[in-house]
């Protein structure tokens, strides 16, 4: 149970950098209308998309200590590695070089995993109830992943960079919302747990 607890403060912690990120909505899309400010907006936008890749990575790896399940636990660290060694080598190596459109395939990627996850919860929930809920999310997350798997195939290269803000900056947005109201369910659901063994030692 308290490996339990850490696991879902460390999702809130994960949502709560998505919705910082994600803020950046509300700023760096209106400067990419500016052509002064546009090179500028596009800096900062791979700026922050590749420390918040970098941050959730790091905090993805940290889950994989807070889990009993051995397969769990090699899989969040591959994808706490992988991801923190893509967004080093996109804030270093490849910086000059980067592309606004590639982080299109990397939201639909953590959409994925979001899904896999969220299915994953789902079958191991303690109640009906919290599965519908995990399983409503999996569902969400994999209709953001046919939708920006499709604009990346299709029109990505054709999008502003407004337009791609938009699209990366509104899916932090959600994807955070998301990750902290799950937490905030699971983490009620714990404690509701905890409550009731309490009151049946008394």
């Amino acid at each position: 149970m308290k490996n339990d607890i850490h696991f879902w403060v460390a999702t809130l912690i994960r949502g709560a950098v998505a919705l910082v990120v994600g803020s950046a909505v509300m700023v760096i899309p209106d400067m990419a209308t500016t052509l002064l400010l546009l090179p500028f907006a596009i800096t900062v936008s791979i700026l922050c998309l590749a420390s918040y890749g970098v941050l959730d990575s790091a905090v993805v790896f940290i889950t994989s200590f807070m889990t009993t399940s051995r397969l769990a636990m090699i899989a969040l660290r591959l994808q706490g590695t992988l991801g923190v060694i893509m967004g080093v080598v996109l804030l270093s190596i490849a910086f000059e070089r980067v592309h606004l459109h590639w982080f299109l395939y990397l939201i639909g990627l953590q959409a994925l995993s979001a899904a896999v996850a969220e299915f994953i919860v789902a079958r191991h929930a303690l109640t009906r109830s919290t599965s519908v809920w995990n399983y409503a999310a999996a569902l969400v997350a994999l209709v953001f992943v046919a939708a920006y798997s499709i604009i990346s195939a299709t029109v990505a290269e054709g999008l502003s960079a407004r337009e791609i803000a938009w699209l990366i900056y509104g899916y932090l947005v959600a994807f955070g919302m998301a990750q902290c109201l799950t937490a905030a369910r699971m983490l009620y659901a714990d404690h509701e747990v905890l409550a009731a063994e309490h009151n049946l030692q008394k």
